[in-house]
C-alpha cells in the first residue's frame, strides 16, 4: 500500500486543485464581463476546517472554496406606457410626443405587456 503524506495536492482526495481551477475560472469570467465593475475586487477564499477526533489520533478535514464576484452593474432606462385597444404597451419614447419626433416610435421600440 502506497502511503501519501498530506499536502495541498493530496488533501481531500486531491479535490482542492479541481475546485480551485473551477472557481478561479468563474472569477476570470467575472473580471472579463463588461457588465460588472471593472475596478471592483474579486476574492477567492480557500477554507480548511480541521476537526480533531476525540482520541486525538486523527482528524476530519473539511474544505470549501468560495468566490466573491462583482454583481452586474445596474442598468436603467425609461419606459413609457400607452394603452391601445385595451392592450397595455411599453415604448422607449413617449407616444404623446410623436408629433414632435415624427416616426421615432416605430415597431422596434414597442413591447407588449400582457
Amino acid at each position: 500500500m502506497d502511503v501519501q503524506e498530506i499536502g495541498i495536492t493530496t488533501i481531500c482526495e486531491g479535490s482542492v486543485n479541481e475546485v480551485f481551477q473551477r472557481e478561479f475560472s468563474e472569477v476570470l469570467k467575472n473580471v472579463a464581463d463588461p457588465n460588472t465593475d471593472p475596478e471592483g475586487v474579486r476574492r477567492l477564499t480557500l477554507t480548511f476546517t480541521i476537526k480533531p477526533h476525540e482520541d486525538r489520533h486523527g482528524a476530519q478535514v473539511f474544505f470549501t472554496c468560495k468566490a466573491s464576484l462583482q454583481p452586474v452593474v445596474v442598468a436603467k432606462a425609461p419606459v413609457f406606457l400607452s394603452r391601445h385597444t385595451g392592450t397595455l404597451k411599453a415604448y422607449t419614447v413617449d407616444q404623446r410626443q410623436g408629433a414632435l419626433f415624427g416616426d421615432a416610435a416605430d415597431a422596434k421600440t414597442m413591447a407588449v405587456v400582457k
